[in-house]
């Protein structure tokens, strides 16, 4: 089974269109040791209720309307339960971990079934808040590329979701980190004379530890900015 984040910039692009392109591929991929040969898509952002289901108040007939399992079965179809319930294709699926709690998975459920899907068209995650509510943004610590080089080719690597509010908008490109009198300040999209100025070291660079830090030198460092 594979599971492709989907929601990087727009995931209603990638569930109509990315996956017509690529249709005959998804359907071609052969079953692995233990049988499996799937692709579940995962939306990561937005109302996981809606995102699934449909939204009733979006553009009558817009995959934000349909919902994300309705747009795979136009593509993908499936088959139907003794009970008459619709089942994708067996080559793909949805998972869905972000802001899952038992009541969102269960209007979830009661949404596929309202729809006519079953539930085994779906897997659900359940992520670090709902489990005990610390995430990695708890103490504010994440860690995202923003810039990567390929065959000597630069790429600005970031995320904005299309279903999300602009809160996991990341950060884009080469950047630069200066201390003002308030903090930190944080500019991206930077050229790479810009981005060696400013306060960020190199740590780690094409796998390598250029620059080793212990605990307790963490720990001075935090006491001494107090």
């Amino acid at each position: 089974m594979v599971s492709i984040v989907s929601d990087t910039w727009d995931f209603w692009r990638v569930i109509t269109e990315f996956t017509v392109e690529l249709k005959d591929e998804i359907l071609a991929r052969q079953p692995n040791a233990l049988g499996l040969a799937k692709l579940v898509f995962r939306p990561d952002s937005g109302d996981p209720v809606k995102i699934i289901c449909g939204d009733p108040e979006a553009q009558v007939g817009s995959p934000v309307y349909k919902g994300a399992v309705e747009c795979l079965w136009e593509i993908f179809g499936g088959t139907e339960t003794d009970l008459g319930y619709k089942v994708l294709n067996e080559r793909v699926g949805l998972i869905y971990g972000d802001s899952i709690t038992l009541e969102r998975a269960l209007k979830i459920l009661q949404g596929l079934e309202a729809k006519g899907f079953a539930s085994n068209n779906l897997v659900f995650g359940i992520g670090s808040y709902t489990y005990n509510y610390l995430t990695r943004d708890t103490f504010g610590f994440a860690v995202k590329a923003t810039w990567g080089q390929v065959n000597g080719v630069s790429c600005e690597l970031f995320k904005d979701p299309a279903t999300d509010s602009g809160i996991k908008k990341s950060a884009k490109g080469l950047l630069r980190v200066e201390k003002s009198e308030t903090g930190f300040v944080l500019f991206d999209q930077q050229s790479p004379e810009q981005e060696q100025q400013g306060e960020l070291d190199t740590v780690f660079e094409n796998g390598q530890l250029i620059q080793e830090c212990a605990l307790n030198e963490i720990r001075e460092r935090l006491i001494s900015s107090q």
